[in-house]
């Protein structure tokens, strides 16, 4: 039974668990209250309908009571407002559960209290699956201000960022009601391997106090970016140099919560590569490293540290195909579901340009929307390295297999708007009329006003384009990449798109006519609706160019702050067309989102201003701290 009760105003259970001394029940809980505080709660019992009718006292089971708030199920007994503190008292309970604990059957003793479920009693999850609290947002339903989590602590005061950009998920019973899509994925593995829903948990950081408990064995950390060096971050904090990054902050602060002392901890994803060192994983306190893929091995692993069994410290996936990855079981964030994996094109900076391509089929990518439309979501965002060569055999994108994937995601009950997680400018150049195609079926749905994505321009230099990124512009040459840039950009803008573009800045080999090349780039992308993201080189493990020298702001000529300038004096233009649609949600949240917007976008066009003429920031100073290197 799970040590330790959630929420304010609770039973003290422990009291209780003394006087009938109930073998196996108790601990702490999170405050005291008398006798009559029982009133005001429902008390009901979810037994596993598999065992009810095994349990003493089977008449207790059934339908909830009248007056019980919870939804009627099997298996469930309940006792309503002041029947509930006489019950507590008496022998039945006492009975009751004595039984349960001699049987090892898992009940959740839940109050429900205006509505509220909170389970004060059951077994632990064995397994808890979280993420950093960067991770755990909806960000306020913009798809788009989930980079923010990659900006610098000191911009603004930390409750006003979180309030603004990046509040907690909803949460219910202690799990999180959506989460990352790697985290949902594991989940779904893990039970099909054969744990049960009770077993694993996908758990924000903010609720481990009432989640972890006796039974809870590992806590798995899904990672994108846990220190805070991948080229999104390391730029805007080299640049600002403010703060650290709120990404590493909190993860930082996740791996050293004092309550994961004596667990298990797995860290994986995209990012476990940065915290993979010895070194660093015996300062926090990580037992295990996982890369690649983990459909079949995280069960596999688990199975194995659960039995005592020895696992190595750097567990390395394997290659899963299409048909094995299982259907998500729980909602994702901005109902994402993945659509394929891999890229193909091999560009060297890159590691999902490695990959092989896979693609799920049209049934799977369904089920997994119904899933998130199920729990509320109505956007359907697609994620592929290039969503618009899903199905494809090869380079050339399949526009009939394409259109049938938009068709059988805009039939599904719920869905409003549709989006892409990235797409390939290339293949947008090929295939116009297949641009043309995908938006007038998703700019028909009901509440659909643009379709958003995101994209790599990376360079106006067609000599870097050879070098690092051959592939990139497949299947054109690469001295063809500047008029793929404009034409593809400039179609996708008037067709209803709103494209996230990033360049790599510093990139092995680059000079300053490179520099010059991406910025006359820029200049003819002004006035369509696309932000340009400049990012510093970062040789990221698992790529090409791992063993290279990252590109930091102390090595930026005038030619590269030229460049920085003209990005955002374009990107606080367009955000200042388009903020109003971003955020979502009730009227005091839309003037939050207005409020906070406006300061930062004052605040980078100004910034621009300082950096057009080729010069650093007023304030920046080389010799000034850097939060560049994470203090571990």
């Amino acid at each position: 039974m799970r040590r330790g009760v959630s929420g304010a105003h609770l039973p003290d259970f422990a009291s209780l668990a003394a006087t009938r001394k109930l073998p196996g029940v108790g601990g702490d809980t999170a405050s005291r209250v008398g006798a009559k505080e029982y009133q005001q709660f429902d008390l009901c019992m979810e037994i596993p309908e598999a065992f009810a009718e095994y349990l003493p006292g089977r008449a207790m089971t059934g339908t909830s009571a009248p007056g019980h708030r919870g939804a009627p199920i099997s298996g469930v007994f309940s006792v309503t407002g002041r029947d509930t503190r006489h019950f507590l008292r008496s022998g039945r309970w006492t009975g009751f559960m004595r039984s349960a604990i001699y049987s090892e059957i898992n009940i959740n003793v839940i109050l429900v209290h205006s509505g509220q479920r909170v389970v004060l009693m059951g077994r632990s999850p064995a397994i808890i699956l979280t993420t950093d609290e960067t991770m755990m947002s909806t960000y306020r339903g913009g798809m788009f201000l989930g980079f923010s989590t990659c900006a610098p602590q000191g911009i603004l005061p930390d409750w006003l960022f979180f309030l603004a950009f990046a509040p907690p998920v909803m949460r219910r019973d202690g799990r999180a009601v959506y989460a990352d899509l790697g985290l949902r994925t594991v989940e779904a593995s893990l039970i099909r391997d054969g744990f049960s829903e009770e077993e694993v948990a996908v758990v924000h950081p903010l609720d481990f106090k009432s989640m972890i408990g006796d039974e809870t064995r590992i806590v798995a950390i899904g990672v994108h970016d846990p220190l805070g060096i991948n080229p999104p971050t390391s730029t805007f904090v080299d640049i600002a140099r403010t703060g650290p990054p709120y990404n590493r902050i909190k993860f930082l602060e996740l791996v050293k919560n004092p309550l994961l002392s004596g667990l298990t901890t797995i860290v994986g994803g995209k990012g476990a590569w940065q915290v993979s060192d010895p070194a660093v994983m015996e300062k926090l306190h990580i037992d295990h490293i996982h890369q690649g893929m983990g459909e079949v091995s995280m069960p596999r692993v688990c199975r194995q540290i659960l039995d005592g069994e020895e696992v190595p410290r750097i567990i390395e996936g394997e290659e899963v195909p299409a048909e094995d990855i299982p259907n998500i079981l729980r909602p994702t964030i901005h109902g994402l579901v993945e659509i394929s994996r891999g890229c193909g094109r091999g560009c060297a900076f890159c590691t999902p340009g490695g990959l092989k391509v896979v693609h799920k089929s049209l049934d799977h990518i369904a089920r997994d929307i119904e899933v998130n439309v199920r729990a509320g979501s109505t956007t359907a965002l697609l994620h592929s390295e290039d969503v618009l060569r899903y199905g494809s055999k090869g380079i050339a994108a399949e526009p009939e297999k394409v259109l049938r994937l938009v068709d059988r995601v805009a039939a599904i009950e719920g869905v409003e708007t549709l989006a892409c997680s990235h797409i390939a400018l290339a293949t947008a150049y090929h295939h116009p009329d297949l641009v043309d195609q995908v938006s007038e079926k998703a700019l028909s749905l009901p509440k659909a006003i643009w379709i958003g994505s995101q994209t790599g321009i990376e360079t106006g230099s067609s000599r870097l384009m050879e070098q690092h990124m051959g592939g990139k512009c497949l299947p054109s040459k690469p001295g063809t990449w500047h008029d793929i840039v404009v034409e593809s950009i400039s179609h996708l803008s008037d067709a209803g798109w709103v494209l996230a573009c990033t360049m790599v800045v510093g990139l092995p080999g680059e000079t300053e006519e490179d520099v010059l090349l991406t910025r006359d780039l820029v200049e003819e992308l002004r006035g369509l609706r696309v932000f340009l993201v400049p990012m510093n080189f970062v040789a990221m493990g698992g790529s090409r160019l791992s063993l290279e020298d990252s590109f930091t702001a102390d090595k930026m000529t005038s030619a590269h702050w030229a460049l920085l300038g003209s990005c955002i004096e374009h990107d606080v233009h367009l955000a200042r067309g388009i903020k109003d649609a971003v955020y979502t949600g009730s009227l005091p949240v839309r003037l939050l989102g207005k409020y906070v917007s406006e300061r930062l976008i004052r605040g980078g066009e100004s910034f621009a201003r300082s950096l057009k003429d080729g010069n650093p920031p007023r304030d920046y100073s080389v010799a000034g701290e850097s939060y560049l290197v994470p203090e571990i």
